[in-house]
């Protein structure tokens, strides 16, 4: 039996088509979804990128332990395990952070990699001639960088004039060309780590242009974290068909990729899973007024900020609820599964379905039950957490969420609010207060640590943290 894992960055499970977007261009992953159990209800575990992995990878909850780092010599890791049962491992990934450490800590495990370059701040080249060239972007809206760190960045991208120039196809067909040489091994774990469609938004012109054709102007491809209002309608509308372009050409690979797999017979003895770890909010209804992947900001100038923010709000939706989409061999009906699955769950679930012991430091539970259409229980909440920041709890209908600042915890009712523009928690002083003492319970039986516990209880308040 084989696995491949599809991890695709910032992916908002809201621009998959089969999800209920009548105008997103994703018919790849929309017949994905037709031969899959998807979770409507997946939430984020750790954030963001790098902590994701690290929960997807050991199948614990980093979040509980450690912030935004690299792999300990401790962890056990999941391609290890794999490694050391006999299967074949690869990765082909673009996302910069897997390999900004010194000793590669999440590659441990693979056979080989491949790394395309050129993703977010990763300069591969320098251009003289760009460089001069560079023209900031136009309208109302902000740059999260410098324009001496943002000048580099765009001007590489100029390079990019064939669909191949750019990252995303490069990875996924290092993908298809390993499968190639490779299909015909007992076992295999193959790992695809795409960093579309983060930032920066600069996917081929055709792909834009699918969204918005008569766009004018120079976009803000990397815009600033913080409140939507730092951007013009227009300058808005422009992000966004950035963004849906680089969601298509992701879709456009990820089909490639499983046309392979049923060319060369490999989809009745395949696990697929296509994965995101968290999305990214554009300014649209649902997103909270907000641009960027933040909880805090300053209404006096509208930009992200931390202790200093008057603005808290929990990651939302668009943020917190990624899709998560597992297609079984020889499965072709679709299936939705409510369960809250997480990250943590992944490598449980690999282990169980090659038939491996499950190593008795995953915090995570196999969902392989799930999958075959049989019922378990999983949990009844997820919490969803930013080592020492943030702390937000959902179940099927409400999300919770408070960070160790000044501002007060928000509620808010996912039936009656789904796109979580009102908070209730004023109304609803039972619920929130239930869904605090078991977020609380849920960092303490995670061993974090006590004093970001404490300041988590002190921003409640006596209100919520007594019956």
């Amino acid at each position: 039996m084989n696995v491949i894992l599809v991890m695709s960055d910032s992916f908002r499970r809201d621009h998959i088509g089969a999800f209920g977007n009548p105008w997103i261009r994703t018919p790849a992953l929309n017949r994905f979804a037709a031969q899959s159990t998807v979770f409507p209800h997946f939430r984020m575990g750790s954030y963001a990128t790098i902590p994701q992995r690290t929960d997807m990878l050991t199948g614990r909850f980093s979040f509980a332990y450690r912030p935004w780092q690299r792999l300990e010599r401790e962890d056990v890791v999941l391609t290890e395990v794999l490694a050391k049962h006999g299967l074949a491992t690869y990765c082909a990934a673009d996302t910069p952070h897997l390999f900004r450490s010194a000793e590669l800590t999440f590659l441990r495990g693979f056979d080989g990699f491949h790394w395309s370059r050129g993703s977010e701040g990763d300069i591969w080249w320098t251009d003289y001639y760009n460089e001069q060239a560079f023209t900031p972007p136009t309208g109302k809206g902000r740059v999260r960088f410098s324009p001496e760190r943002y000048r580099p960045l765009w001007s590489q991208g100029q390079r990019r004039v064939s669909e191949m120039d750019w990252v995303t196809p490069q990875t996924f067909q290092a993908a298809i060309e390993w499968l190639t040489r490779n299909s015909r091994r007992e076992s295999f774990f193959l790992y695809v780590d795409t960093f579309d469609p983060h930032e920066p938004w600069d996917p081929p012109r055709w792909a834009r242009d699918l969204y918005l054709p008569d766009a004018e102007g120079i976009p803000y491809a990397w815009a600033e974290y913080g409140a939507a209002s730092q951007y013009g309608a227009d300058e808005l509308r422009h992000l966004q068909s950035l963004y849906a372009g680089e969601c298509t050409i992701v879709d456009r690979w990820f089909g490639r990729l499983m046309d392979t797999v049923d060319l060369l017979g490999l989809a009745d003895r395949t696990m697929v899973v296509f994965i995101s770890d968290h999305g990214h909010y554009l300014g649209y209804p649902n997103d909270g007024g907000q641009v960027g992947k933040h909880t805090g900001y300053r209404s006096s100038d509208g930009k992200m900020a931390g202790a200093d923010a008057d603005v808290f709000t929990p990651l939302l939706d668009s943020v917190s609820n990624p899709p998560f989409l597992v297609r079984l061999p020889g499965q072709t009906a679709g299936r939705s599964c409510p369960a809250l699955a997480q990250p943590a769950d992944l490598m449980p679930t690999v282990l169980d379905f090659l038939g491996l012991d499950v190593p008795e430091t995953v915090q995570g539970t196999s969902i392989l039950p799930l999958l075959g259409g049989s019922s378990m229980e999983l949990r009844n909440t997820a919490v969803t957490a930013c080592h020492r920041s943030f702390a937000q709890i959902s179940d099927a209908r409400w999300l919770y969420g408070l960070w160790p600042f000044h501002n007060p915890p928000r509620l808010y009712d996912r039936r009656a609010d789904p796109e979580q523009r009102v908070d209730v928690f004023a109304q609803h002083p039972d619920q929130a207060r239930q869904l605090h003492q078991a977020l609380m319970a849920e960092m303490q039986r995670l061993e974090a640590p006590a004093e970001w516990i404490s300041k988590l209880q002190a921003t409640a308040g006596a209100s919520l943290t007594q019956p």
